[in-house]
C-alpha cells in the first residue's frame, strides 16, 4: 500500500511539474509499460515518466495536463512515446497538444502501437500541422498502410524536414506510396528507411532522383535475421550516390532515373551486379546527363557487350571527368571499344571524347591481350586529354608488353599519372631500364604507381622515383629568375612536334628561308 501511494505521488508530482511555470521543460518522455511507475528529472530541461502496466490510465490524464493551453508548455521542443498503444482518444490529446503548443518539433514514437484509426488520426494531425520537422517511427508496426497514410499526409504538409522509419516492414508497396509523396513534396530534407526488404530503396531513391530532389537518403536492410547493411544513400551536399545492393530490375530502374538528373555528380556502384541491359540504360544515361563527373563501376561484372555500351555512351558524353571499371570480366575488345572514343586513327581525326582525363581498369578476369594492349598503345600515342590512366591487377600482359606501352608514352604529352597496382609482370631489367628511359624522353610524367608489382616488391624501384621527384622540378622557379637582368637573345633552339607527315620539315624550311633573308 505504501509502494503504491508513493507512485501515485510521483506521477502526481510529474502533473505538477508539467503545470509549473518554474520548470522549463524542452523534452518530455513517456515510457509505458514499464516494471515500476515513477518519473525522473534527467535534466533542468527535461523529464522522463515511466508508468507500468497497472497505472497505465495516468497516461492519458498527463497528456490532457500536457496539452492544456498556457505558458508553462510554451518551451516544449521533444517528445517521446516508448510503448504506447495509441487509441483515437490519445491521438485527440496528442493533436491538442500540438495545436496549443507550436514549438514542439520532434516526435519518436519506439515500439508503439496503432490501430487503423489511430494511424489515420496520426496522418490528419501531420496534415493540418505546420511546425513538427522531425518524426521518427521505430518498431513501431506501421506496415505499408501506415506508410501510405504517412505519404498522403505529407503530399500536403511543407514543413516536416525529416523522417524516420526505423525496423518496420512497409513493403514494396508502401515504398512506393512514399515515393509518390517525394515526387510533390520539396520540403523534406531527409529519409532513412530501416526495412527487412532492400527492395524498398528502389522506388524511394528512383522518385528522389527522378525529381531532383536535394533530399538526404539512407536506406537500410536486413533481410532473413542477416546482418544489417546499407543498401543506397545519397548525400546531396556532395551530390554522391552510392548504391551497394539491388536486384537487376531495381538498378535497371535506379539509372534510368538519371537520365535527367542534375543532383548527382559522384555514383558509386561498386559490387553491384550488372549485366548489358542495365549497361544499356546506362549508356543512355552518359549521353543525356550533364552532371555526372565522377563514375565507379569497379567489380561489376561487366563484360564486352556491357563496356561497348558504356564506350558508346563516351561518345556523347560532356561532363564525365573519372571512369572506374577495375575487376570487371571484358577482354582485349572491350578495351579497344572502351579506349576507341578517347583515341584519334588519323592525324585530321578529332577525338570523340575530350572530358575524360581519368579511367581505370583491369583485375584478375580482366584478360587485355593482343588486340587490348594494340587499344592502349593507340591510345597512350593519340590521346591528348586524359591525365590519370589505371591498369591494376592485371595478369593477361607479359614484361615486354609493359615496354611498349612505356615506350609509346615517350609521344604522350598529356598524362600525368599511370597506376599498374598489381600487375603481375611489371618486372625485369629490360622493363626498369625503358621506364628510366620513358621519363629521360618524357618530363610531364609525375607519378609512376607500381605498388603490389615485383619491381617494387624486389626494391628495384627507387631509382624511378628519384627520376619522378627531378621531372617535378622541370618548371622554373619564377621566384629564382624574376631579378635577373634581362639580355637580348643571339639564339635560341626550336623544335617541332608532331604527327608523321604532318608538315615538320617543310614549315623547318620555310622558317630557315625567312632568317636567311633577314
Amino acid at each position: 500500500m505504501m509502494a503504491s501511494n508513493q507512485i501515485l505521488r510521483e506521477l502526481q508530482w510529474a502533473q505538477q511539474a508539467i503545470k509549473s511555470e518554474g520548470l522549463n521543460l524542452h523534452s518530455v518522455s513517456f515510457y509505458l509499460s514499464q516494471p515500476t511507475s515513477g518519473c525522473y528529472q534527467e535534466t533542468d530541461n527535461s523529464i522522463s515518466i515511466n508508468i507500468s502496466k497497472e497505472n497505465l490510465a495516468f497516461f492519458s490524464p498527463l497528456l490532457t495536463t500536457l496539452a492544456a493551453p498556457g505558458r508553462h508548455n510554451s518551451s516544449l521542443r521533444n517528445l517521446e512515446f516508448h510503448k504506447v498503444e495509441w487509441d483515437s482518444q490519445q491521438v485527440r490529446h496528442l493533436a491538442t497538444l500540438l495545436g496549443n503548443n507550436q514549438n514542439v518539433q520532434h516526435l519518436v514514437f519506439r515500439r508503439n502501437r496503432f490501430n487503423g484509426k489511430s494511424l489515420s488520426d496520426l496522418s490528419d494531425i501531420l496534415k493540418a500541422n505546420k511546425v513538427v520537422k522531425e518524426i521518427m517511427l521505430s518498431e513501431s508496426g506501421i506496415g505499408s498502410v501506415g506508410a501510405g497514410l504517412i505519404a498522403s499526409a505529407l503530399r500536403v504538409n511543407d514543413s516536416l524536414e525529416e523522417l524516420q522509419i526505423w525496423e518496420d516492414s512497409i513493403g514494396s508497396r508502401g515504398a512506393e506510396e512514399l515515393s509518390k509523396m517525394i515526387e510533390v513534396n520539396s520540403t523534406l530534407k531527409l529519409l532513412t528507411i530501416f526495412d527487412s526488404n532492400a527492395i524498398t530503396a528502389t522506388p524511394l531513391i528512383s522518385a528522389v532522383l527522378a525529381r531532383n530532389r536535394r533530399m538526404e537518403v539512407h536506406v537500410w536492410s536486413g533481410e532473413n535475421r542477416e546482418k544489417s547493411s546499407k543498401v543506397v544513400e545519397f548525400e546531396p551536399e556532395n551530390g554522391t550516390l552510392r548504391i551497394y545492393k539491388l536486384n537487376l530490375s531495381g538498378t535497371c530502374r535506379v539509372t534510368c532515373s538519371l537520365g535527367m538528373n542534375f543532383t548527382v555528380t559522384s555514383l558509386d556502384m561498386t559490387g553491384v551486379r550488372l549485366k548489358s541491359r542495365c549497361a544499356k540504360e546506362f549508356r543512355l544515361v552518359l549521353e543525356q546527363n550533364q552532371s555526372l563527373k565522377e563514375v565507379n563501376l569497379s567489380r561489376t561484372c561487366l563484360k564486352d557487350k556491357g563496356i561497348m555500351y558504356i564506350a558508346a555512351g563516351l561518345f556523347k558524353n560532356r561532363t564525365l571527368q573519372t571512369l572506374h571499371l577495375n575487376g570487371n570480366w571484358f577482354s582485349g575488345i572491350g578495351v579497344e571499344h572502351l579506349l576507341c572514343p578517347l583515341s584519334r586513327f588519323s592525324a585530321l581525326q578529332r577525338q570523340a571524347n575530350i572530358t575524360l582525363t581519368s579511367i581505370t581498369f583491369g583485375g584478375e578476369r580482366t584478360r587485355i591481350g593482343r588486340d587490348g594492349l594494340a587499344a592502349v598503345i593507340q591510345f597512350l600515342v593519340t590521346n591528348e586529354t586524359v591525365r590519370q590512366l589505371g591498369i591494376h591487377d592485371d595478369e593477361s600482359l607479359r614484361s615486354d608488353d609493359f615496354v611498349k606501352l612505356f615506350k609509346s608514352l615517350e609521344k604522350n604529352a598529356s598524362l600525368k599519372c599511370l597506376s599498374l597496382q598489381g600487375c603481375k609482370r611489371v618486372e625485369g631489367e629490360i622493363l626498369l631500364q625503358t621506364i628510366m628511359e620513358t621519363l629521360q624522353i618524357n618530363p610531364w610524367i609525375e607519378d609512376i604507381d607500381l605498388s603490389r608489382t615485383p619491381l617494387q616488391n624486389s626494391g628495384r624501384t627507387q631509382r624511378i622515383y628519384q627520376r619522378l621527384g627531378q621531372n617535378e622540378k622541370t618548371e622554373p622557379d619564377m621566384d629564382s629568375i624574376k631579378d635577373m637582368p634581362l639580355t637580348e637573345p643571339k639564339s635560341c633552339r626550336v623544335f617541332f612536334c608532331g604527327q608523321e607527315c604532318a608538315g615538320k620539315v617543310e614549315y623547318n624550311s620555310s622558317a630557315l628561308n625567312s632568317y636567311s633573308a633577314k
